[in-house]
This record gives structure tokens, sequence and C-alpha cells, in this order.
């Protein structure tokens, strides 16, 4: 195609393009934007409205307000300096949460031990109130009234239930009473009577006379649980007992520690310590007096099985051992008699009242296995009485 042609065609192309619609005008320049200039001219959206705080939130602001001042803030008051301790609301919420599974001695003590740690927590008024309650359920009547087997007894004596062994000592402080025998053949002849007071739920102190292998003997002592949990029926109880021998004639220091447990239907114990002695002997010499300290071990264990409410089975071990110097009357080595003892426990009261846990008896026989150089007998019946006030 020749150049005139292409000019010619361009020419004719021209009234076409302005008949149409669509057609492209200068004039619309003015009407075109671009995207940086309507960037430019859009106004900022408004921000969100924030949110409104959730309820619980307004919850947990609330426990930072005393009940007692009127609604008065603390940690906006006076007294925030004083009051702020340390801990925080999540730490309280979770310690009352883990408290309120156990039982109110427990639970009184975590307490005392949570204020020790934050003396000036912002939730002490409100530990001091259920601190207060505590000490109702321990030491004062529930609500009701009335003397009859349904009535309310007094948390003091809500106790723990635990079998009396028969040779061992009592690991559970309770106020009782307790007499006992023991006839062993051919010429032992053993009495018990002992009376035992609790100052309060976790100690006691008790007095007696019974006649063990070394003579008769008055005794005197505490007896401290260090751990007494109804919850895990669980005890852990230091025994001090100062005793004085009246033939040979001597005072005596005996420190046990106890341990016993509630396994089901059986309560098992096992406790031990040293007796110690301050003896004076002649020299077989000059004769001269010479003092000494005499060292007994002394110890053993029990198991009690609940048969039913009223009647049971227990078998215990006690042992009795001092070692002898090597010029002395055994020329040296172990003096030993150990016995072992197998019986049946009774609670007569429980059969006109299930609940009746003020009578405990028990019948049984000993028999030595282990001894040497000296017996005592060779087998005795005993029998106890333990009466709870």
């Amino acid at each position: 195609m020749t150049l005139g042609s292409l000019i010619l065609t361009a020419f004719l192309a021209t009234p076409a393009a302005a008949q149409d619609p669509d057609e492209f005008d200068l004039d619309d320049l003015d009407d075109l934007t671009f995207e940086d200039e309507e960037d430019e001219e859009t106004p900022a959206p408004e921000p969100a409205p924030e949110p409104e705080p959730q309820a619980e939130d307004d919850e947990a602001l609330d426990d930072f307000v005393d009940p007692e001042d009127d609604g008065i803030d603390l940690l906006g008051g006076e007294e925030q300096a004083v009051l702020t301790g340390g801990d925080t609301e999540q730490l309280y919420r979770s310690t009352a949460a883990r408290l309120a599974a156990l039982d109110p001695d427990e639970e009184m003590a975590e307490w005392e031990a949570y204020l020790a740690q934050y003396p000036q927590s912002v939730f002490r008024a409100r530990i001091e109130t259920r601190m207060e309650a505590l000490m109702d359920q321990l030491y004062e009547n529930n609500t009701g009234g009335g003397t009859g087997p349904s009535a309310p007894t007094d948390a003091m004596r809500q106790e723990i239930d635990f079998a009396q062994a028969m040779q061992l000592e009592n690991i559970n402080p309770r106020t009782r009473l307790q007499a006992g025998f023991e006839w062993g053949i051919p010429n032992y002849f053993n009495l018990i009577l002992d009376y035992e007071h609790q100052l309060v739920r976790t100690l006691s102190i008790h007095g007696g006379v019974r006649r063990r292998y070394s003579g008769t003997s008055l005794e005197l002592g505490p007896r401290w649980a260090l751990v007494k949990s109804t919850r895990t029926q669980t005890l852990v109880t230091l025994i001090g007992d100062v005793h004085l021998n009246a033939s040979p004639s001597y005072p005596a220091f005996r420190p046990q520690l106890a341990i016993g447990s509630r396994i089901g239907k059986a309560d098992v114990q096992i406790q031990g310590g040293p007796d110690l002695g301050f003896r004076s002997f002649a020299d077989p010499v000059t004769g001269a007096k010479q003092s000494t300290l005499q060292t007994n071990i002394v110890g053993g264990a029990n198991v009690y099985y609940a048969a039913s409410e009223r009647v049971g089975l227990f078998a215990e071990t006690a042992v009795y051992m001092r070692p002898s110097a090597a010029n002395g009357a055994f020329d040296g080595g172990i003096f030993s008699f150990n016995v072992i003892t197998m019986g049946m426990k009774f609670y007569p009261t429980r059969a006109t009242d299930p609940d009746s846990k003020d009578i405990e008896a028990n019948l049984g026989a000993t028999v030595p296995y282990n001894q040497q150089w000296w017996q005592y007998h060779y087998g005795s019946i005993m029998g106890q009485f333990n009466y709870y006030l």
C-alpha cells in the first residue's frame, strides 16, 4: 500500500471515531483520578471502639474491695502500702481451692503459714475470717442440741479411731484410762495402770505404773503427734517418757518415734528408740560405786485387722535388747528378750451404739521368739482395757 492510500484511510476513519459513544475526549482528563490521589483524599477510618471489660474482670476487681470498709478500694486507698503483701489474686484463689480439701486443723496450719509468708496480704481480713470459722469447727459444738446418739459431738472428740497395741506405747494422743495385766509362766506377773490426758488435739501427757523387764516403773511423759490427719488416717508421734525404776532404783529416759497408718481395714504401726538408764554399780574389786549410762533398745510393731465393727484380730512384736560390756555378766554381746503377741480386740459398746468408740478391750497370748541369757517367762496371757473419755 502506498503512502497516499494510508493518509486517505486515516482521514476517512476520523469522523467515525467522533460518532462512537465511547470516544475519548481530552476534556475528560480532568475527570480522571489516579490511585495515589484517591488515597490522599479518602479520610482515615475512625478507630474501632475499645471492647468493654468482661464481667469476670469486674468480679476480679471486686476482690480488692474490703466489704467492711463500705466498698473502699484497697488498692487506691490510704491503706495500700500496709496491705500490699506480695501475693496475687490468682495465688490466693489457687491456695483457697487447694486447702478446701484438707481437714480443719491442716487448713488452719496452711493459712497460718500463708500469712507468715505474706503478712500484709490484701486478703488478710478474708483469711482471718476463714480461720475463725475453722476454730469454731475445731473447738466448738456443731449446731443442734441433745444428748442422744445423734447429738452433735465436739470437734476435739472427732479423733482418729486407731487401734491400741498391747505391749507398745500409745501413739494417738487421747484422753483415756488404761488398765491391764500380764501373767507369765512360771512366776511373772505384771500390772498396768495408766491415765493419759489430751491437752490439745495433737498433744497429751500421761502417767502410770507398770512392771517392765527391768522392774516396776513409775512413768510420766508427753506424746506429741507431729502428724495427725483424719484425711490420710496417718500418725507420726514423738514419745518422751521419763520413768523411775523401783527395784533396782534408778531414773531413765525413753524417747521413741512412732509411725502409724490405716490401710483399708488394717491399722499398722511401728515404733522404736533407746531406753537410757542412769545406773550405779559397785566395783567388784574396790567396792566403790561407779555411775554409768545403760542403753536399752526398745520398740516393736503392731498390725490390727478389723474383721467387723465390733471384733478384730491383731499381731504384734515387742523388742527389748541391751548391749553388754565385754567384762560384764554375759562377757559381751547383745542381751535380748523379744516376744510376739497375738489376740483379739473388742468394742463392746458398739453392740448398742454403732458409733460408740469409748471402750476398747484386748485379750492375747505372748511367747518369746528370741531370747539370750535371761528368760523372764516361757509364755503369758495378757488383758487390756481402754476407756476413752
